[in-house]
């Protein structure tokens, strides 16, 4: 079959070649010189067999050569497609037009020749509409669907943005360009001399463009019927369109009634293969996406109808599902732990409870009976004993959750001011940790050319941590259910809830008040730079000092330059602290009246806490961020940073023992990012 818009065609072998098999040449030419394809309006059979004879070219280099007005646009898609995915190397020429669609074929190769005296046109894909309102606005969206698809190979060959190229592919303008114009804007590589050679330029060829908008030299040449352009081939051109405008009308009508008829059956198939299934979820919404998808076909629309239906579907086997809900038991014991709480304060009032009334003895009672037990001649003695002892007894676990919800909000409601300054970590067992600090790793070393990255040392200063469990038991007994004692299983655990607080805090406070031993020393010393040489008052002066000493502590002679957050210090010296942290001006001057500025207003924050009265009242000190500076660590099990509450029936008392357990430890970091004066 000869197709008079494109032929293939060996050229004379330059050389043997890695692409191309022995026997075959290692060059080949092809020459679109024509309309793409055999319509304008949709794919056609001769665009097929190009692709198919294109991809059957055996050799190492092609050249595409192209003469084209354009043509159908799935027709030229799939042309740059075959072009771009061919292993040879492909060189595009544009020997004399590549209008329209041709242009975008143009794009397929990475390097693109122009003859100098030959034209690019691009623009926004257009058809001929046949039919009603509806009609056009599909065909328009078809249009703009085509556009989407085209912009990409614009866009890769060229460099330019999506928005420039959408610009010209959606305006409704003919862009045209001269060789040095299209280099200009990345759509060819390389402009060529021209080899004249006749190409044919008529007014019936340019009918289908805007001629309006010809480049001047063009249009003079078309109206004034003069020789046409030149084009750089030295190939023979082959068989051009000759269609009329008037023919290409009736075959635009024709193709458009034979794609409104595909389109109608297109629809027809999908509105019967999901019209079985129009109740079920979901169905109805898949199908108007599938008709609004021009491009999706009646078997793509079948999957999609599959994955709907497959949606939430059931077992063959039936329809039972299965899950955990909760039982009586747990709404029963949910109630009571509430009524228990509302009672204790520790919850809001909830009218709605039916329990809200009950003692801890009818509670108990209630739990025995709903274990099946027989309470009838029960004294009050035996029936809290079983309520403790019964095995299938909630009970127990009714008492333990509400103490521990007492625990936790002691815990929590406890203030302390050790969380500010001290760096929170994690440790996975009671075993000792080596970790090296954040203050410590050296400067960074210059690296000469040839020469090599050096391993940082980072161990000398590392600091041990390590954990230890505290805890305390308390218990309640029998006496205290009958009496209705809702304290002994509520107030007691807050208590120790805060008491677990506290004890963090007074392991953090003990480091810096104690003679703590760091790293084979004080963790306060003159020969470490942290420790004033006298005591002095908290004064302007004596915290720009502290602030000096601290910017001052290196490592390997390296400065670290830490700046101070905190100033702690003992309730008793809170006011005057604050005052150094707040006024305007010196604070601690020998003169009156003075008008020095406060150079140290707003560096820092006040820290007070009692334990450092009971140490000292004068002793001060200041400590970094522990965001950006290591200076002690509270370190936690696992992370759990809460006390636990444990329980077991007593063995010693008649009722059941609570065990609150922390396991935590307090451990200094580095030295230097803390700074202490004795104070006066």
């Amino acid at each position: 079959m000869k197709h008079p818009w494109y032929s293939i065609r060996a050229l004379a072998s330059r050389g043997p070649s890695a692409a191309a098999s022995a026997d075959a040449p290692t060059r080949a030419e092809v020459l679109i010189y024509g309309d793409i394809g055999e319509s304008w309006y949709g794919d056609t059979i001769a665009a097929k067999d190009f692709v198919k004879d294109f991809a059957a070219i055996d050799a190492a280099e092609i050249t595409v050569r192209i003469n084209s007005y354009g043509g159908s646009v799935t027709d030229g898609i799939a042309i740059y497609n075959a072009i771009k995915r061919h292993p040879a190397q492909v060189t595009v020429a544009v020997d004399g037009a590549a209008y329209s669609v041709a242009s975008l074929i143009a794009m397929a190769a990475d390097v693109r020749h122009m003859a100098d005296n030959a034209l690019m046109m691009i623009h926004a894909p257009w058809s001929l509409a046949v039919g009603n309102s509806a009609d056009m606005r599909e065909q328009a969206d078809v249009l703009d669907k085509y556009a989407e698809a085209m912009a990409q190979s614009y866009v890769t060959a060229s460099g330019k943005p999506r928005e420039a190229i959408m610009a010209l592919l959606t305006d409704g303008v003919d862009h045209w360009y001269t060789a040095a114009e299209a280099k200009a804007e990345g759509f060819v590589t390389d402009v060529i001399e021209a080899t004249p050679v006749a190409a044919s330029l008529s007014a019936e060829s340019f009918a289908r463009f805007d001629k309006t908008r010809l480049p001047a030299a063009l249009a003079q040449r078309i109206s004034a019927k003069a020789p046409p352009l030149p084009a750089a081939a030295a190939a023979q051109p082959t068989e051009q369109s000759t269609m009329t405008p008037d023919e290409i009308k009736a075959a635009a009508a024709k193709a458009k009634a034979e794609g409104i008829a595909a389109e109608a059956k297109r629809r027809d198939d999908i509105t019967a293969a999901f019209a079985k299934f129009a109740t079920r979820s979901g169905v109805a919404e898949a199908q108007a996406a599938c008709l609004a998808d021009v491009s999706c076909t009646p078997e793509q629309a079948n999957a999609k109808l599959l994955d709907v239906l497959g949606k939430g579907a059931e077992p063959i086997q039936g329809t039972t599902r299965i899950g955990t809900v909760e039982d009586e038991g747990d709404k029963r014991r949910a109630g009571m732990s509430l009524a228990l709480e509302i009672r204790a304060g520790l919850a809001k009032n909830d009218t709605t409870n039916p329990y809200r009334g009950d003692t801890l003895l009818d509670m108990a009672q209630a739990s025995l009976e709903r274990s099946g037990v027989n309470t009838r001649g029960m004294d009050k003695m035996a029936k809290v004993a079983a309520a403790f002892t019964h095995s299938s007894g909630d009970f127990p676990l009714l008492l333990a959750n509400v103490a521990n919800k007492a625990m936790l909000m002691g815990w929590n409601e406890t203030e302390e001011t050790f969380q500010l300054w001290t760096n929170k970590g994690t440790l996975p067992d009671f075993k000792q940790a080596q970790t090296a600090s954040l203050n410590t790793f050296p400067a960074l070393d210059q690296i000469l050319p040839g020469k090599e990255y050096q391993y940082a040392s980072i161990g000398e200063h590392g600091a041990t941590r390590i954990l230890y469990t505290y805890g305390k038991m308390f218990n309640i007994n029998r006496a205290a259910i009958i009496n209705d004692d809702l304290e002994a299983f509520t107030k007691v655990p807050r208590l120790m809830g805060r008491a677990a607080m506290r004890k963090l805090g007074d392991l953090v406070y003990a480091l810096i008040t104690a003679p703590v031993a760091f790293n084979g020393a004080a963790l306060f010393h003159s020969t470490r730079n942290n420790l004033a040489a006298s005591g002095t008052a908290i004064s302007t002066t004596s915290v720009d000092a502290a602030m000096a000493a601290m910017a001052l502590q290196a490592d390997n002679g390296n400065t670290l330059n830490i700046k101070p957050r905190y100033l702690l210090c003992p309730v008793s010296k809170r006011g005057a602290a604050l005052v150094v942290q707040n006024s305007e001006f010196e604070v601690g001057a020998s003169t009156k009246n003075n008008t020095t500025p406060n150079f140290v207003r707003g560096l820092f924050e006040t820290i007070s806490d009692p334990r450092l009265d009971a140490n000292s009242a004068n002793a001060w000190y200041m400590a970094g961020d522990p965001s950006q500076y290591d200076t002690i660590t509270v370190d936690y099990l696992d992370g759990n940073d809460q006390p636990v509450l444990e329980q077991q029936n007593g063995w010693t008392i008649d009722g059941v023992e609570f065990k609150v357990r922390m396991d935590a430890g307090a451990n200094p970091l580095d030295y230097r990012a803390l700074y202490k004066n004795p104070g006066a």
